[in-house]
């Protein structure tokens, strides 16, 4: 029951777009210079024709009947080629009318942008108003191919003559020699539909549909090296400014001078300018809290304190 649902539901809606397209055939054939015939779409290679263009081929009654409306060699010549089961359309030029009655034959990548095989039937529609001069068009390589190309601007120059008009959806093919890359148009200003003849346009190029991010680039961690004592070539350890437990500044004795022909039996005994440290003292540190107070009350063992402290330092 549910696929036949479904069934009945698909063909509704083809119904509806057939209607809709039997409708817009009917107000073509009403107006005094409207143009517009079902015909049975083919593939433009079986003409051998040029197959990367926006050009189709139609036969010669579609000639007569325009020519018949008053529609000459100076007028445009842009048709509306639509779909009729999904009314998926695009704008497409005409190359010459001589194939055979009753088919229109369309590029392969038109066909496929409609979503067409050979012998679909499509609404062919001549548009009465030219389209829009293009001021801007982005397109989208399939491949990063593409990027790598020699002179892109030359490239687009040079194929776009094949494409008298774009509309937003169209995929369209440029060749550079014997390799040929296809470019989605993803969006057009300053109407949906444009036309790129006898216009100056800017032309933008989204990523690549094939496009990876590369991953991001980790800065290798180096190690910093240790600092190594000039003399001895020990690490130097306990850097800083020694405090005294009571307060007072110490003085630091200028490092000696390392004795000539050392053979390394003094490393016992670092340099007398490093002491030894209580409390985490740093540069710039006053003395520790309380000192004060403790001063005032012994002001008068000053000296003895001094003397009790008089020896030789030594660091760890």
């Amino acid at each position: 029951m549910e696929d036949t649902g479904m069934a009945m539901q698909w063909e509704s809606k083809e119904e509806e777009h057939a209607r809709e397209a039997w409708q817009a055939y009917l107000r073509q054939q009403r107006s005094r210079s409207g143009w517009a015939q079902y015909l049975r779409c083919r593939p433009m290679s079986l003409l051998g024709k040029n197959d990367g263009s926006n050009f189709v081929v139609m036969p010669a009654s579609a000639l007569e009947r325009l020519t018949s409306l008053g529609v000459g060699a100076g007028s445009p010549m842009e048709f509306r080629v639509q779909n009729a089961a999904t009314l998926e359309a695009s704008h497409l030029g005409v190359l010459e009318f001589g194939c055979e009655e009753g088919f229109v034959h369309v590029p392969a990548h038109a066909m496929a942008r409609l979503g067409l095989e050979d012998g679909d039937l499509v609404l062919v529609t001549r548009i009465a108003s030219s389209l829009p001069k293009a001021a801007s068009i982005m397109l989208r390589p399939h491949t990063a191919d593409f990027l790598r190309a020699k002179n892109h601007k030359e490239l687009l120059e040079h194929c776009m003559k094949s494409y008298s008009m774009v509309t937003v959806g169209d995929t369209i093919a440029v060749y550079e020699g014997d390799t040929r890359y296809l470019l989605d148009v993803v969006d057009a200003m300053p109407a949906h539909a444009v036309s790129t003849l006898d216009t100056d346009c800017e032309v933008d190029f989204a990523l690549p549909l094939d496009y990876v991010e590369p991953p991001p680039v980790v800065a290798p961690v180096v190690a910093a090296a240790p600092c190594q004592d000039c003399a001895g070539g020990e690490e130097r350890r306990f850097v800083g400014v020694g405090i005294r437990m009571d307060g007072k500044p110490v003085e630091q004795a200028p490092p000696p001078a390392p004795p000539a022909g050392s053979s390394g039996k003094g490393n016992n005994i670092a340099s007398s300018e490093h002491v030894l440290r209580f409390f985490g003292g740093r540069v710039g540190s006053g003395p520790p809290a309380g000192a004060k107070s403790a001063k005032k009350k012994v002001d008068g063992e000053e000296d003895k304190e001094a003397k009790r402290f008089a020896g030789q330092k030594y660091t760890l």
